[in-house]
């Protein structure tokens, strides 16, 4: 299958590797993790949960701030990780690199 630029799609039920990138700017930490999923939401969704299972938010005390909100909107997650990028792990994966969604 091709989708409208030209590039190769794969199959709703063929799954294709993903590779996302996660930053935590507060703890200065950077995550690298492959899925393999049909789209790109599937794989988002899949690498957050295996991205919370290895490094569990930590608890805060109270409710957060109007600027804490603000970045959660804006697609950070309450535990401080936002999606940097997402792509095509593969022999054309330079090809497939796109903005992070906002969550």
């Amino acid at each position: 299958m091709s989708d409208a630029t030209g590039g190769e799609r794969a199959a709703p039920d063929r799954p294709v590797r993903w590779l996302l990138e996660f930053h935590d700017e507060r703890r200065g930490l950077s995550w690298r993790h492959g899925v393999e999923a049909p789209l790109p939401a599937d794989a988002v969704r899949l690498a957050w949960k295996a991205l919370l299972a290895g490094h569990p938010p930590i608890a805060r005390r109270g409710r957060p701030s109007l600027f804490e909100r603000a970045r959660r909107a804006g697609g950070e997650d309450e535990s401080g990780w936002a999606l940097y990028r997402i792509r095509r792990d593969g022999p054309r994966a330079s090809d497939a690199v796109s903005p992070a969604p906002a969550a």
